[in-house]
């Protein structure tokens, strides 16, 4: 029952923030941009935005104590990324991975631990690469919206870490605090601590480049370094568990935060739904690992 109420919630910001995007804008027209898009920006988006799934996968070995192989690990990624896009709001993607790595080893710490490192490392390069935008465009966007959401998001990641690292939570709960020394152990493992930066700022960097690939392909006349300073607040926000895979608070992103450029409000969402295809695609990919083990291992996830 709480699934559901949760689901519905989210559903429902989802919705709400459709409605603040939509009634700005003239149906039409988006209709328009999207079959204007070019065919090879959008093909080329879709396998770059596919190839971060294979870096991440690597990252993720990093925190992952399994014997496991890349390629079975890779599958697990996708299998998380396909419930993440279209099965939002029931199991996410970061419990099915998780989970699948639970029933190898029937170690609950690890699987929990490095879903949360590959995630905490994923926000640390999104931070740094917002952070060369900002040095190159401040004076585009100082004492904007984006200027102020940066500075909230910064201090939360700071908090954040500060928090999970010295807040006394095991007392609480004190199998939390064998977690804790294992997110110790890899944080403060120079390594692999630098070997995950490295992937995760490929990650995030391609990440950004799919979106600007995707601008080109809508004829959107904006520079490259614009690109990687509201990407990464987009995506930091989109991750905020409020909605249904982001949809809504992303696209409503792009509205408000393209809008400070001077680009069209149907292009800005234009540039966010074609955004959001190109997850899709790389979903269905998950979608076929996930089938194909549920057949082989006749599990199936409720």
């Amino acid at each position: 029952m709480k699934r559901y109420i949760k689901f519905l919630g989210k559903a429902l910001i989802s919705f709400f923030f459709l409605f603040l995007v939509f009634k700005k804008l003239d149906f039409n027209t988006i209709i328009i941009e999207l079959k204007q898009i070019n065919i090879i920006m959008l093909f080329l988006s879709i396998i770059l935005y596919l190839s971060t799934m294979i870096f991440s996968t690597i990252r993720w070995s990093y925190f992952v104590k399994t014997k496991k192989s890349i390629k079975e690990l890779f599958q697990l990624y996708m299998i998380g990324t396909f419930f993440n896009l279209f099965m939002p709001g029931t199991v996410g993607g970061d419990v099915i991975k998780a989970y699948y790595l639970y029933k190898e080893d029937r170690k609950k710490t690890n699987p929990l631990v490095s879903v949360f490192m590959e995630r905490y490392m994923g926000l640390c390069a999104l931070i740094t690469i917002a952070l060369i935008g900002f040095f190159f465009g401040y004076d585009y966007i100082k004492d904007s919206l984006i200027d102020k959401l940066f500075y909230l998001i910064c201090a939360l990641f700071i908090l954040g870490t500060l928090f999970v690292l010295f807040f006394p939570y095991e007392k609480f709960y004190h199998k939390l605090d064998r977690a804790r020394e294992s997110i110790k152990n890899y944080m403060f493992n120079p390594s692999i601590f630098f070997r995950t930066y490295i992937l995760s700022l490929i990650v995030q960097g391609i990440g950004v480049l799919v979106v600007y690939f995707l601008g080109i392909g809508l004829s959107i006349p904006l520079q490259f370094k614009f690109y990687l300073i509201f990407i990464p607040i987009i995506t930091v926000i989109s991750m905020i568990p409020i909605s249904l895979s982001g949809f809504g608070v992303r696209e409503y992103g792009f509205l408000y935060l393209l809008s400070i450029f001077g680009i069209s409000k149907e292009k800005a969402v234009g540039l966010s739904l074609m955004w959001f295809f190109t997850m899709l695609m790389t979903g269905l990919v998950g979608m076929f690992f996930y089938l194909n083990k549920k057949v082989n291992t006749n599990v199936d996830i409720s």
